[in-house]
């Protein structure tokens, strides 16, 4: 069976959410927040989606995804933010990362979000940011990053994402749009990826779920160097491989890949209480 495309991704249904909130005044600055029909008060996933750091893809392909992930009992804030070709070049991309998952406080009364079990979730470049997000707390102050009551992100589950940036920067993951994004290398650039890049932010403190097909060669390479090195740190980190499928097949909701992905959701959940 031929694997899923990019282009396969883009034509991924489309759900209209619950609610469209503005976290900023930019036109990229909002997030859509879809709620469960379960009892509040509501476990959370902050939803990142990936594409390259590029304006190209935006937050619609992973609607499906939330309506899924929704049935199953999550509160879901799927956030835009700025990217490569649409103001994201360092810091920006972070700054609106991160106020997407600062603003959440404000409407965690009105829709009883249970701000204690947050779960960061994202694909690909999107991994990357809900790694970083689970880590933002170890930002040096004298970073353009840094926030200083940043919301607590209590578990990651990262799909296939790069999780090595430094490396990634240096290597066949490297593109236009990273080094924008991130400001350099990791070599021209060190305080950013200091501050932007998970594994530099070890140990994160929040336990981690990643997972990855093994057709997504260059993807799993990377996330294996993160996670020995995570382990190693003392984070509690799973790497989960799913055999014969590539990189969009784990956000394809009628895929078994999928499935693995959201029971992985509901485990993440009940570890966290």
């Amino acid at each position: 069976m031929a694997l899923l495309t990019a282009e396969d991704y883009q034509r991924f249904p489309t759900v209209t959410p619950d609610h469209t909130y503005a976290y900023g005044a930019h036109s990229q600055q909002f997030g859509e927040l879809t709620l469960p029909r379960a009892a509040p008060p509501h476990p959370l996933i902050v939803l990142i989606h990936g594409g390259g750091y590029r304006e190209l893809y935006d937050l619609k392909p992973l609607g499906s995804v939330v309506a899924a992930l929704a049935d199953r009992g999550f509160a879901v804030w799927n956030i835009e933010y700025r990217r490569f070709g649409n103001g994201g070049d360092y810091p920006q991309m972070f700054l609106d990362v991160s106020a997407a998952a600062d603003y959440l406080p404000q409407l965690a009364a009105r829709h009883e979000l249970d701000l204690s079990r947050v779960i960061s979730m994202g694909h690909s470049a999107g991994g990357h940011l809900a790694l970083w997000l689970a880590g933002r707390h170890k930002i040096e102050t004298t970073s353009p990053l840094f926030v200083a009551e940043p919301l607590a992100v209590h578990g990651a589950l990262a799909l296939a994402p790069l999780a090595d940036v430094s490396h990634g920067s240096e290597s066949e993951l490297s593109s236009d749009a990273l080094l924008a994004v991130m400001g350099g290398t990791a070599t021209s650039a060190p305080p950013a990826y200091g501050n932007g890049c998970p594994r530099q932010l070890l140990p994160l403190g929040a336990r981690q779920q990643i997972i990855v097909g093994s057709e997504d060669k260059a993807m799993l390479a990377n996330a294996q160097r993160y996670a020995d090195v995570a382990t190693s740190a003392g984070d509690e980190v799973d790497l989960q491989v799913i055999e014969g499928v590539g990189h969009f097949e784990i956000v394809a909701v009628d895929t078994d890949a999928w499935a693995e992905v959201r029971n992985a959701a509901v485990r993440l959940r009940e570890e966290l209480g």
